[in-house]
């Protein structure tokens, strides 16, 4: 803005100027060769302003075309970032075909305040059983006293004597609680687990720790034991379903506080 008044100035000036001196020399019969070389100046002056001007237009022009080319390339890029992200939600595919919420509703029962945490617990293990071919199962829930895992709920135990309580780090369940994330042991150490049932007696083939989580801590965990092999989909599944048993022992627990 300021080049473009002192440009101004410069172009009055020299108009002021060339009729000055155009007047003196019209008025004046002994024009000398000094007026001519003034007047030749003058022209020169003006051809330097007028070229300066066009460089300040130009420059000008090319400042607000590009600010503005690249305002639009930023509207463009934050348009083209939004529909990727929107694409990524719509196109987004579940790895393996499962209903969760249909398995959640034939697992978690609804809450019976009448009914114990224990009870609550052996149903959801019972309904997991059925769902996948489990040959045994337990059930931890942390207490918040102790700081350890006791064992609420059992399916198919065996033994005369129940699972150990434990702590956070103590053992496989400890190290899941800690990891809180799902472990899946393929090579079960000898004794850990032995089945009895109608069809005979022996070692399970997989077990399956699964981490119940609030809020990022661990509050219990799902001890599983099989014959066959726990796959990915399988994972995946319970990765999914320990979310929704997690807040409803939650939502158990603070209902079996209330009612006292």
């Amino acid at each position: 803005m300021i080049a473009i008044l002192a440009f101004i100035a410069q172009v009055v000036s020299m108009v002021i100027l060339f009729i000055s001196i155009w007047n003196n020399i019209s008025m004046n019969q002994n024009v000398t060769m000094s007026n001519f070389i003034y007047l030749l100046l003058v022209f020169v002056i003006l051809f330097g302003s007028t070229v300066f001007a066009i460089y300040l237009f130009q420059i000008s022009e090319h400042h607000y075309h590009h600010k503005d080319e690249s305002h639009i390339e930023t509207i463009e890029e934050k348009s083209d970032d939004k529909e990727s992200a929107e694409q990524s939600i719509d196109t987004f595919i579940a790895p393996f075909e499962v209903d969760i919420d249909q398995l959640a509703e034939d697992i978690v029962p609804k809450i019976d305040l009448k009914e114990t945490i224990e009870n609550y617990a052996e149903r959801i293990l019972k309904n997991i059983a059925k769902q996948f071919e489990i040959v045994q199962g337990v059930i931890y829930l942390k207490d918040d006293t102790s700081q350890q895992f006791d064992p609420v709920a059992l399916y198919a135990w065996a033994s005369e004597k129940e699972p150990a309580s434990f702590k956070t780090g103590d053992g496989l369940t400890g190290q899941t609680a800690k990891n809180k994330t799902i472990m899946i042991v393929e090579n079960i150490p000898e004794g850990y687990f032995r089945i009895l049932s109608g069809l005979g007696d022996g070692f399970p083939r997989s077990l399956m720790i699964v981490p119940l989580l609030l809020n990022k801590e661990t509050i219990g965990i799902i001890e599983l034991a099989a014959f066959k092999r726990f796959d990915k989909e399988i994972e995946w599944t319970f990765k999914n379903l320990a979310k929704i048993i997690g807040n409803s022992f939650v939502t158990k627990m603070k209902a079996h506080l209330e009612k006292k």
